[in-house]
């Protein structure tokens, strides 16, 4: 009975701030959505089957509904300003038992986002922006019919590679949880679509004073999103997120052919949330200026030895290096009847092991909205399983505690601690700290780090304050540059936008074509020293399960809080790539004739 409350209190809340006023009106209340989705499920759990084959045990409904603003510009002209509005749906399905079931298992040839393209789709399938009680019933049907076919066809193949071998893996594939309702909702805020464009349109122009910039672009993206959530086990779910983001690319082309960029980024919760215009404004032009400096900076060199990583590289090495190792994951198993290791998993089994210095220690905290003034956009407080995110110390002193966890169990962590993100286990807000006698202020970390190369006869150290974001890279950069801008393609490497070489007499020089090459999540146990002032770092990074074997999210919203960190010994490796030559003529805007 108290759930029942619980439920048609929220749905009257949610109806009466008119979370998505700026989409347009659904025919289907908040309740009717909620009650269509569980008689539904109701209905397929009673008597859904196919002949000779499991029932499902499990079935889970997400209804998600999107409208989204995307604003782009270019050289002072806007290319693109649209309101995109969706509704979609997605369904799990379980047959067999939690004990042995049909997932875990991957097979290509079902297609790596669920159905193939001749079937019904039941993962993130489009469906009418119009609904009523009984069309919503009707995409539900659907989906889970094609879920449950493909479902009962993995449950038949995974028992198939595995009937003549012994299993090494017995744990089970899915752990249960109580029924409860669950909810995390936020007021919609207005966005000004006005503003922002002549916002986007004024940032790009700043690119018509550099004669050098031959590329530029300047995107604006408000996502308000809200989220259904049911599943056989009465856990139901009523979430509503909201994010905002400005990306600034500029691209040009030395002498020599090598294509150089340099990117400027801000995300948050609300329009409200990011920079002011002056702000934006200003970082826009310091952008433009180091792309021009760039140019005529000399090409990097092959070194091994001491490099020092500030602000934006160390997070971004954090995040892309060290966190991922951070989350559990299964290994899945495949057709060959053999679990195939999955990539990040050098800590599954390291709970209690030292992972890093014993001066330093890691909080997972996914519940914190704010640091200082920014907002963080990894923040949030129920995960894609309707369960409670769990803030924890994930490393102490060094020694890995613990690993942030789905429903899937693993030999280490057999329980969720609410970190589904994207389809499977995933970090959000990450803070790194450390013992107050083991931090330095910048100018003693620099005069550390030239004395190690001292130490090793090198002629300089370097500095790298800026490393190419993934995201950035495959969503934008990759495509204004027809996949002509050279990128790291290995494990442990990662494009330096900004480094510089750092002379005995505390000389900086800006060097370009660069990467950071061989880090690995021991490089992360041999740090030396970390700053004394912490900078808060948002980003959309890669799933720590790739998307093809999760069926989820590509890119995902993550939070970093950390100092600058000290290495003793980084690879930076020069860019040796062939590239084309430069254009014949100068840019028609800055020619005379």
């Amino acid at each position: 009975m108290l759930k029942q409350l619980l439920i048609v209190f929220v749905g009257l809340i949610c109806s009466l701030t008119h979370l998505f006023a700026q989409a347009p009106s659904q025919a289907a209340s908040t309740q009717e959505i909620f009650r269509a989705m569980r008689d539904e499920l109701r209905r397929s759990m009673q008597d859904l089957r196919l002949p000779s084959l499991e029932k499902p045990y499990y079935i889970q409904y997400v209804l998600t509904n999107t409208a989204s603003h995307n604003i782009k510009a270019s050289f002072g002209s806007l290319t693109e300003s649209h309101l995109s509005q969706e509704k979609r749906l997605s369904v799990a399905l379980r047959v067999g038992s939690p004990q042995f079931d049909n997932t875990n298992f991957f097979d290509p040839a079902l297609g790596f986002f669920g159905s193939s393209d001749d079937e019904e789709r039941f993962k993130n399938r489009s469906i009418p922006a119009e609904l009523d009680y009984t069309a919503l019933r009707r995409e539900l049907w659907l989906a889970t019919d094609a879920a449950y076919k493909q479902s009962a066809e993995l449950y038949a193949k995974k028992q198939a590679a595995l009937k003549n071998r012994v299993r090494t893996d017995t744990l089970p594939d899915f752990t249960l949880i109580p029924a409860a309702f669950v909810a995390d909702t936020v007021p919609l805020p207005a966005f000004d679509k006005a503003y922002f464009e002549r916002l986007a349109v004024d940032l790009s122009a700043i690119f018509r004073e550099f004669p050098a910039v031959t590329l530029s672009t300047v995107g604006v993206e408000f996502l308000p999103k809200q989220e259904f959530f049911v599943n056989t086990e009465g856990r139901e779910a009523l979430r509503t997120d909201v994010l905002c983001g400005i990306e600034v690319i500029a691209v040009a082309q030395a002498k020599d052919g090598m294509p150089l960029a340099q990117v400027y980024s801000a995300y948050s919760r609300t329009p409200s949330g990011l920079p002011s215009r002056d702000s934006l404004l200003k970082a826009t032009r310091a952008i433009a200026l180091r792309l021009s400096q760039s140019l005529i900076a000399p090409t990097s060199q092959a070194y091994s030895g001491p490099v020092l990583l500030e602000d934006q590289a160390a997070a971004e090495a954090f995040l892309q290096i060290f966190a991922p190792n951070l989350a559990t994951q299964r290994p899945p198993v495949t057709e060959r009847g053999i679990s195939d290791n999955p990539q990040n998993a050098a800590f599954q089994n390291k709970v209690g092991a030292r992972v890093m210095p014993e001066f330093l220690s890691v909080a997972v905290s996914p519940s914190l909205m704010n640091y200082g003034a920014l907002q963080l956009i990894g923040s949030y407080r129920i995960d894609d399983e309707a369960v409670p995110a769990e803030s924890f110390q994930i490393v102490k002193g060094g020694y890995l505690k613990g690993l942030m966890s789905s429903r899937t169990p693993t030999r280490r962590v057999k329980l969720t601690n609410g970190h589904n993100r994207g389809g499977a286990a995933m970090f959000s807000t990450l803070e790194l700290s450390a013992s107050k006698d083991r931090t330095q202020t910048s100018r003693k970390l620099r005069e550390r780090m030239l004395q190690l190369c001292k130490d090793r006869d090198l002629p300089y150290g370097i500095i790298v304050r800026k490393i190419l974001n993934p995201n950035i890279l495959m969503t934008t950069l990759y495509n204004i540059t027809d996949g002509e801008f050279p990128f790291a393609r290995t494990p442990g490497q990662m494009t330096a936008l900004e480094a510089y070489r750092v002379y005995p007499d505390g000389r900086e020089e800006l060097v370009r074509g660069c990467d950071v090459a061989g880090m690995t999540v021991q490089s992360f146990k041999e740090i030396l020293a970390v700053g004394d002032r912490k900078t808060a770092y948002n980003c959309y990074a890669l799933p720590v399960t790739l998307s093809f074997f999760s069926g989820g999210a590509q890119f995902i919203p993550a939070s970093v809080i950390l100092p600058a960190l000290l290495f003793e010994d980084i690879e930076i490796r020069p860019i040796e790539d062939d590239f084309t030559k430069p254009p014949i003529l100068p840019h028609p805007f800055f020619s005379r004739k």
